[in-house]
């Protein structure tokens, strides 16, 4: 086990994620040509802050995060996986949109930018997540990401590790086949 790595399945209801979806996909888009962020391959949206994967910063605030994510942030802090304190509240959430044959390179949340708690729900459908440690690449974990599961990173997992999803349209996790097709997460954080 990762220190600090937490998976939660089911951290909301099949009813609750439905309205979240449609909640998502009634708002728009950026990516895949659609500015800002127009080079990024997935469609993403930014919430609170926007962050330039170009320039790798924080370019503009973009106000309170809405009202359809407000019943996950109070779950957040009733689960204790945050505090509400100024270190720790997201203040910011990426909604990025997976289909299948898109990934994400090996990286580490910029320490400098955000704080130590990152918070990411699935819903949709799985994939796999891996984490590989900066300092030693045979340290290496490979996570399930259900639908509905929220993956919380403190601690070594978030400051040591790099993480990673495959492009590949199928995986295989414990023998079981995985089909990747539209996989949406939130992302939790806070701009320190």
């Amino acid at each position: 086990p990762i220190d600090g790595l937490f998976l939660i399945d089911d951290f909301i209801s099949e009813q609750e994620e439905f309205e979240l979806i449609n909640s998502i996909d009634l708002c728009e888009w950026s990516g895949n040509g659609i500015p800002p962020n127009p080079e990024m391959r997935r469609r993403t949206q930014h919430y609170g802050y926007e962050f330039s994967y170009r320039y790798r910063k924080v370019v503009q605030n973009l106000g309170v995060l809405p009202n359809f994510l407000d019943f996950l942030i109070k779950r957040f802090i009733e689960k204790k996986f945050i505090q509400s304190t100024e270190q720790e509240y997201p203040n910011m959430c990426i909604i990025n949109e997976y289909q299948a044959g898109q990934g994400i390179m090996p990286h580490t949340d910029s320490p400098e930018i955000f704080g130590p708690v990152i918070l990411s729900l699935s819903i949709l459908t799985s994939c796999l997540i891996t984490f590989t440690h900066i300092q030693d690449s045979s340290n290496q974990s490979i996570i399930l990401l259900k639908p509905r599961s929220l993956l919380v990173m403190t601690k070594s997992s978030r400051f040591d590790y790099k993480h990673s999803i495959s492009k590949d349209a199928i995986e295989y996790y414990n023998g079981e086949e995985i089909k990747r097709d539209r996989r949406v997460s939130l992302t939790f954080r806070t701009i320190v």
